[in-house]
């Protein structure tokens, strides 16, 4: 599957399939109610997502009501605060103006989702800088996600495997790139694309995407509560949907630990000896007049100014001859906007992913590169 889709192609469909739902549901009524948003569209995802960002600003609201001035501790108070936010969410009543960019956006990040699901998922488990990953946010991440359940199930499985209620986001990805192709996790593209389809055409050729796997969806959890929400009541109201078989749970956090500190403490194989003498390249060292050798120091991209050889190199010794997650690695590299940020990736995503030596030449050299685009 692809990392990332056309993003002008992706803005057009979805301001033409937005344009197609809005005339039609909007035609004989002023305001959509919250039932109305359970079955706005023919595509679960979509009416999900927007049911996501109405949870989120209801979440918002509810801690506006808070002040400095009052205990908002006291359950009296607490008990109230619940029932009336509850109470406002059977209510639900939106105009045209307003739901038209939450239901683009629900688009959007659908079809994401079902064409670059690694690149979805990894967005929603960073959605927060510098925060951690926690089991509130995994249930949610389950809860709002129709399309692909199976990856959000397995992380939120994972979580539990390892014993603690949060784990770093750098933790999280990394076990999202163990079993994102697992095809038991990740649904058949076709049936949703149909569902795209009968509101409006949706060209794949111009979305640049190339092939999906195949599974089948799951249903959403149903949970009821003594003072129930809309937003969770309304899982109730969703029509069902066939149940996928419970795949294997993937094994706990603690074997993997131990095969990536393993990796990190193996010696250099013969293999990997052989590719370091083929595709040795020679570093110049920066002088005083602030170039690299020969070659000026700044640079406008990390892509563009990787010499062939050096190519080699590091796709066979850092990132396990695959020329993909390569080129992925410094595609993101070149989009930070900081050698620190750079730095981040390097250290706690990929050194820790490809078990990389850190004194080594290959990651002395990049990180000469990257360095000079941040000069």
């Amino acid at each position: 599957m692809p990392d990332n889709l056309n993003s002008i192609a992706l803005n057009q469909y979805s301001a033409r399939f937005t344009t197609t739902v809005l005339n039609e549901v909007y035609r004989s009524q002023d305001v959509v109610t919250g039932a109305g948003l359970l079955k706005l569209t023919p595509v679960r995802q979509v009416n999900l997502g927007i049911l996501n960002r109405l949870f989120e600003e209801w979440k918002n609201n509810a801690e506006a009501f808070r002040s400095p001035y009052f205990d908002f501790s006291n359950e009296e108070v607490k008990s109230a605060l619940e029932e009336f936010m509850n109470t406002a969410s059977q209510h639900i009543a939106v105009k045209r103006a307003d739901l038209e960019p939450l239901l683009s956006d629900s688009v959007k990040e659908s079809l994401k989702l079902l064409l670059a699901p690694a690149t979805y998922f990894e967005e929603k488990i960073r959605a927060v800088s510098d925060a951690e990953f926690t089991h509130a946010k995994a249930e949610q991440l389950v809860k709002y996600t129709h399309i692909h359940r199976g990856v959000a199930e397995a992380l939120l499985g994972r979580l539990t495997d390892s014993g603690s209620d949060s784990v770093y986001q750098t933790q999280a990805v990394s076990w999202l790139y163990e079993f994102k192709d697992n095809a038991d996790l990740i649904d058949d593209t076709e049936q949703h694309l149909m569902q795209f389809a009968e509101v409006f055409p949706i060209n794949l050729a111009e979305l640049k995407i190339q092939e999906a796997e195949s599974a089948v969806p799951v249903p959403l959890p149903q949970q009821t509560h003594k003072h129930e929400s809309f937003f969770d009541s309304a899982f109730s109201q969703l029509e069902p949907s066939t149940a996928r078989p419970v795949a294997p749970r993937a094994e706990p956090a603690s074997a993997v630990i131990s095969e990536i500190v393993a990796k990190a403490n193996a010696g250099p194989s013969a293999e990997r000896d052989s590719l370091n003498n083929r595709y040795k390249v020679e570093i110049p060292k920066p002088t005083d007049d602030k170039s690299y050798g020969t070659v000026p120091l700044k640079v406008e991209n990390i892509a563009g100014s990787i010499p062939l050889g050096q190519r080699f190199m590091f796709v066979n010794q850092l990132f396990d001859r695959n020329s993909e997650h390569f080129d992925k690695a410094i595609y993101e590299l070149d989009r930070v906007k900081s050698f620190e940020e750079a730095e981040n990736l390097i250290w706690h995503r990929y050194a820790s992913k490809y078990a990389w030596d850190v004194n080594g030449e290959a990651v002395t050299a990049l990180l000469a590169i990257v360095k000079r685009k941040f000069a």
